[in-house]
């Protein structure tokens, strides 16, 4: 008989949670750490219908080497009535056609993915009137306590700074410069008041001076590298750097675990994960 925290004999279930992309590292880490947690249960994974680990046990799959009693799924429609709650860190045209299915069932949503278009982004904030939906581009802690550091040396600095921000990530990781990179550089523009259509610079490649005011974004895509962010304000006779490196996924999957135990109860809206964390 299945024991731990999923098994069926359990008591009480606080949220019942549907993994979108479960066999990826993050999917894996999620997994993990939703099934330590005594307040959520883990109801299945979704996976593209090619998968050969279609119908797997997710605690063989995801490494916590018991059944859970949650299968993988290739069609969300075959368990979504059985959740509370969607989780997708995947990529945009997934997660939009996921979060398309959530509206219709009336499901709360948690995505991590990155890199949305204007045009997708719109239908996330117009499905947030129809459901529960956490938005969240980076789900560690560490990460938004590294954001108020940033916004304290920009509001000491009194002259002239070149800034670069320099994101590293593993070979695998699609978007360039990263969600997080994104997200630091229009808080700096906001705070020194650069303009965000014309201060952001993508790598060097010419024979010629920056300019003034800028925000120069590097990006390192290479090996299997989990995920670091450096951010270095250069001055004349010196600079300040400040540096945040991520090990592993835990983190993440921690503050996803978070956003879902958050969400519960929640009317429908469009949340952050500053509200989560409280930051």
């Amino acid at each position: 008989m299945p024991t731990g925290i999923n098994a069926t004999m359990k008591k009480e279930i606080y949220m019942k949670l549907l993994i979108i992309g479960p066999n990826g590292k993050m999917g894996k880490a999620i997994v993990q750490t939703a099934y330590k947690n005594k307040d959520i249960t883990i109801v299945g994974g979704i996976a593209p219908s090619n998968r050969s680990y279609i119908n797997s046990d997710l605690g063989y799959l995801c490494g916590i080497g018991t059944p859970i009693n949650a299968l993988v799924y290739d069609n969300i429609n075959d368990i979504i009535s059985k959740a509370d709650l969607v989780v997708d860190c995947t990529m945009p045209d997934v997660s939009i056609s996921v979060l398309k299915v959530c509206v219709e069932h009336n499901k709360a949503f948690i995505t991590g993915t990155t890199g949305f278009n204007a045009s997708e982004m719109e239908y996330i904030k117009e499905s947030a009137e129809c459901i529960p939906l956490l938005l969240a581009a980076n789900t560690s802690k560490l990460t938004h306590i590294f954001y108020a550091q940033l916004i304290n040396v920009c509001k000491s600095i009194k002259e002239y700074a070149d800034i670069d921000i320099i994101d590293y990530h593993d070979n695998m990781k699609l978007d360039a410069p990263s969600g997080t990179a994104k997200e630091i550089a229009r808080m700096i523009a906001k705070e020194l008041n650069y303009d965000v259509n014309t201060c952001f610079e993508y790598g060097r490649n010419a024979r010629k001076r920056r300019g003034k005011n800028t925000i120069a974004f590097n990006s390192i895509r290479s090996g299997g590298i989990s995920g670091a962010i450096k951010v270095i304000f250069g001055f004349q006779d010196e600079n300040i750097e400040l540096s945040l490196n991520i090990f592993n996924m835990n983190t993440f999957a921690k503050g996803i675990v978070d956003g879902c135990l958050y969400l519960k109860n929640k009317g429908n809206g469009l949340y952050g994960i500053e509200e989560v964390f409280k930051i």
